[in-house]
């Protein structure tokens, strides 16, 4: 693998003054090909080219031309003969010098090759061609009388469109084309005649798209901190004005105010010239996050989540670029946005999942974010109300500073949590319905009093899976073998993994029986539940289903908050970043879904969940209250979850981890081959097996090893799935023996496909 400096910096090949010679690195998706590649520059392209350009270069045999990046510009090469680039695409570069040696660095440390790397840094929808959006203006080229005399006399001579152009530029200085045709009365003829004279100039002009209405939103200032807050914002303040690097951990319940210390020091960084990149989990980036930014900063912040579109993305990468911005807020990817001199690094819900990436490259935000932190001298501020129990173990060990908020903002006291045992409900209550008898009376009486109800459950679609009880099969997906998704609405069948959608079935597929029936629960089902539970309330549901049209969220948000609705039901979407004072209940269906799950992190997820959710509840002046339903009342995680015990689940936790030695007392190395042909697949995991196996009798580092086996989901879109588990005692010590397997791989194996992910989210 080479390395940054030769092809950035330093070059000994043979010398050809001649010929200005670029290195690229190719985006060649038929090979696996991670080096750079040599070019010869030629005439006329000299003075456009620069480390970070896209270009378009001849490769291999037949000379297709295929799409790079220019990594270095050396003065030598060692072959005596270069082919041309083709193309330069774009007229500036996608990725400076700078960001090129991080790009390097998530290469190396994320086994993945530099063009991988280097595609998280340059703008959205590059490769399909999205650039500046751009409209003609017109305006007058003449002073306004003279105009005015010259609109007279088209009038006099019945040049009625002339005269309609001019009379509207004499009103405005400048107007689109497209609107003084449309809707000015003008036409393009008149537009034509009057440029021809040099009356008026039509000028192209770049149109921004905007990623949000600035005017929407009310305008902010800082307010007085509490004490709590006041001790972390001095510290912030000690450490932005001394400009050093300093990594910190906040844990601070629901409604203590961690949003405000985010702003008061982000304000402190631009004071001092700096700039900031303040991460959310994507599901945290309501219109209520993004309005508390933009009422603080207005324009001077840009936003980047998934779902703007490619346009809206780039409009928004091209102003931080052009440092029209100040402040970064997005999801994990607005960590690669174009920004300089930055001061200021946050995650907010910093044990969020979406923080790791489950694609190539497979980076984890946190530890880019230190990296990116050291190398800017800056602070790097991580928060949270339920930290994951790894960052608070650092936090405890000294690798973070540690500050803790107990105490809500307005002095509230945190939701009053009941648990419901729906074991009971079914034996001795009688009740069917996946809403308990105290859950029921409790949105009864939310609907009386006039306040609002949000209900959780981690399930979309009406029921979990679709069987037959005559011969007991399944419906799967016949490209992934996991169980499809039932929805009521379109009355079809959908696989949650791949996509694929087929029409509901009647009769089983393996006996013909027309027995089929549907089993568990999604929040179709709920919304259907609620509305006959409660036929005069107004629900609204979200998640992945209601809210996959550009504006989703926002829309359904503000149904919730302005148009009279009553119950909020979701997917994980509700839990966090919504801040309603008038939501006072909150009902978790279904609490066992986030626990029974074969992931050694089940508790702190479901800890997670129940906790987070449960703080939307009485933010405001009236005490909130919360029911988790579930069929485990004594289950230690949901009890510390009641009392908002995070302190107690640590210690809980931290111990069964060390018993049964799981992060973050070692690293758990994830290794998957994946291929449409089964027994290649097969084959080559057991070679990379037999490989690691040899390696443990020599490096202890590596002290167990799971597989190869068939992944827990063997199949997915048709690819067959064989993995390995390793458990180490630092992967870093093992990093360079595992990236030796990965560039093995690459180079000889077309056929199968090789991940290596290091502290995996999910390893199914």
């Amino acid at each position: 693998m080479f390395e940054i400096v030769p092809y950035l910096l330093i070059c000994k090949f043979r010398e050809s003054e001649k010929l200005m010679i670029v290195k690229v690195v190719l985006n060649n998706k038929e090979q696996n090909i991670d080096r750079t590649f040599d070019y010869e520059v030629p005439e006329g392209l000299e003075d456009k080219m620069q480390i970070g350009m896209r270009v378009l270069v001849p490769f291999g045999f037949r000379n297709k031309r295929v799409e790079g990046i220019v990594v270095g510009m050396p003065k030598f090469s060692d072959f005596d003969a270069l082919k041309a680039v083709s193309k330069i695409l774009g007229t500036e570069p996608v990725c400076p010098p700078e960001t090129l040696k991080l790009c390097l660095w998530i290469s190396q440390r994320y086994f993945c090759s530099l063009y991988q790397a280097i595609r998280l840094t340059t703008p959205p929808g590059m490769i399909s061609g999205v650039s500046e959006k751009t409209e003609n203006y017109a305006r007058l080229a003449i002073d306004r009388d003279t105009a005015f005399e010259l609109k007279e006399e088209f009038r006099r001579n019945r040049a009625v469109a002339r005269a309609r152009v001019l009379e509207t530029l004499i009103m405005t200085d400048n107007i689109p084309l497209v609107k003084l045709v449309k809707e000015k009365g003008g036409t393009y003829d008149a537009v034509r005649y009057l440029t021809s004279k040099g009356y008026i100039t039509v000028e192209s002009e770049q149109v921004v798209r905007e990623a949000y209405d600035e005017a929407k939103y009310e305008k902010t200032t800082a307010y007085t901190p509490t004490e709590e807050q006041k001790t972390v914002i001095d510290y912030l303040y000690n450490r932005i004005d001394n400009e050093e690097c300093d990594k910190i951990l906040l844990r601070g319940v629901t409604g203590s105010g961690k949003t405000e210390v985010f702003l008061q020091a982000i304000e402190r960084v631009m004071e001092k010239g700096k700039n900031a990149i303040m991460l959310v989990p994507e599901i945290s980036l309501t219109p209520q996050m993004v309005q508390r930014f933009v009422g603080r900063f207005g324009n001077r912040v840009a936003v980047i989540h998934s779902a703007l579109s490619n346009g809206e993305r780039y409009d928004q990468w091209n102003r931080i670029k052009k440092g029209e911005v100040r402040v970064v807020v997005g999801a994990r990817s607005a960590l690669f946005a174009p920004m300089k001199n930055i001061g200021i690094i946050i995650l907010d819900e910093e044990h969020e999942n979406s923080y790791k990436s489950e694609t190539t490259p497979r980076y984890h935000a946190i530890e880019v974010a230190e990296k990116m932190s050291e190398d800017a001298n800056c602070v790097l501020l991580l928060a949270s109300a339920t930290p994951s129990v790894t960052e608070y173990y650092k936090a405890k060990n000294g690798e973070y500073t540690l500050f803790e908020m107990t105490k809500r903002y307005n002095e509230g006291a945190m939701p009053t949590v009941k648990i419901v045992d729906m074991r009971g409900e079914l034996f001795e209550n009688k009740n069917r319905s996946p809403l308990s008898l105290a859950l029921q009376a409790e949105i009864k009486k939310n609907l009386f009093i006039g306040q609002k109800t949000i209900l959780f459950l981690n399930r979309r679609g009406y029921s979990t899976f679709v069987s037959c009880r005559e011969c007991g099969e399944v419906i799967n997906c016949p490209d992934c073998s996991i169980a499809m998704t039932y929805h009521k609405k379109s009355d079809s069948l959908s696989c949650h993994y791949c996509g694929y959608t087929m029409k509901n079935v009647t009769a089983c597929p393996e006996c013909g029986s027309k027995y089929v029936r549907y089993f568990g629960t999604g929040t179709q089902k709920i919304e259907e539940e609620l509305k006959n539970l409660f036929p005069e309330a107004k629900v609204l549901r979200m998640d992945t289903d209601t809210t996959s049209q550009k504006g989703g969220h926002e829309r359904i948000l503000d149904k919730f908050k302005n148009e009279g609705a009553d119950i909020l039901l979701g997917t994980q979407m509700v839990t966090k970043g919504l801040d309603f004072h008038d939501v006072t209940l909150v009902g978790v269906l279904a609490a066992d879904t986030a626990l029974a799950v074969d992931d050694f992190r089940a508790n702190e997820k479901g800890f997670s969940l129940f906790t987070q959710v449960c703080g939307r509840a009485g933010r405001g002046d009236v005490p909130g209250r919360a029911i988790i339903q579930t069929y485990q009342p004594f289950n230690a995680t949901v009890n510390f979850a009641k009392t908002h015990d995070y302190e107690g689940f640590y210690k809980n936790e931290i111990i069964q981890r060390k018993r049964l030695n799981y992060p973050p007392f070692c690293d758990i190395i994830y290794i998957m081959v994946t291929g449409e042909d089964e027994a290649l697949v097969k084959q080559r995991a057991e070679e990379i097996g037999d490989r690691i196996k040899k390696e443990m009798k020599n490096d202890k580092n590596i002290f167990s090893i799971l597989g190869p086996a068939p992944a827990p989901i063997e199949k997915i879109r048709n690819n067959y799935r064989y993995r390995i588990l390793l458990k180490c005692k630092n992967k870093d010590d093992s990093h360079g023996f595992l990236r030796s397997i990965y560039e093995e791989h690459e180079k000889n194996n077309k056929k199968t496909f090789l991940t290596i992910d290091t502290n995996p989210i999910n390893m199914y």
